[in-house]
């Protein structure tokens, strides 16, 4: 189980999260919902550490983590832009990182990614550079680029909000296949239809609204 307790976040004096629980069960999907300006990639960046809390603590299975610990690959993000680097293909967006953070070697690295990119219908596509992919391909090798990291959580940040409607039912069923592989995910989307679609839970957020 993942959990976050009593998570505070303010910016320049504003309070964006204010004591936000959250319990995410193994093999769950927990969409997260709301309004522009309710905290919804805020919260997603203080659980991926992209952000750090004011304060609150947070726990897997029991054991407080710090999500800003890079050493340790616990949770992954799938970026709203993708995120890729341009100057890569698209096996090098994947092998990168588990060579510089998990210190695998390159053969290795490759291996796994193969399998990835076969997984999620890319073949074909590794020497291809970002530019050169439809929206759809490049959510799906930033997708592959977190797996091959091998965290216990996926962290999504608006997966649909560039995509067609086709292209969002892949995506959807990118996410329920992954839940058959026992990968916690949380979804941040301001697409409610989506959110239900994939979630077993649905967390609505609002905006914080000061007393007085």
């Amino acid at each position: 189980m993942f959990q976050v307790k009593s998570l505070n976040k303010s910016f320049q004096g504003k309070t964006i999260i204010k004591d936000m629980n959250l319990d995410v069960d193994d093999n769950e999907i927990l969409s997260i919902v709301g309004p522009s300006g309710a905290g919804k990639t805020t919260l997603l960046r203080c659980i991926t550490g992209l952000e750090k809390a004011d304060s609150g603590k947070f726990f897997l299975d029991g054991e407080e983590i710090d999500p800003t610990d890079d050493s340790k690959s616990v949770i992954g993000v799938v970026f709203q832009d993708f995120g890729l680097f341009p100057n890569l293909t698209v096996i090098e967006n994947i092998i990168l990182a588990p060579q510089l953070v998990l210190k695998k070697s390159k053969e290795e690295a490759l291996k796994e990614a193969q399998e990835l990119i076969d997984k999620l219908d890319l073949t074909g596509k590794e020497s291809l550079y970002p530019y050169q992919l439809s929206g759809g391909q490049k959510q799906r090798v930033a997708i592959v680029r977190t797996l091959a990291m091998h965290p216990k959580i996926i962290c999504y940040d608006e997966p649909t909000s560039a995509l067609d409607p086709k292209l969002s039912e892949e995506v959807g069923k990118i996410i329920l296949d992954l839940k058959k592989q026992n990968i916690t995910q949380l979804v941040v989307t301001h697409d409610v239809a989506f959110a239900e679609q994939v979630a077993d839970k649905v967390k609505e957020v609002r905006p914080f609204k000061e007393e007085g």
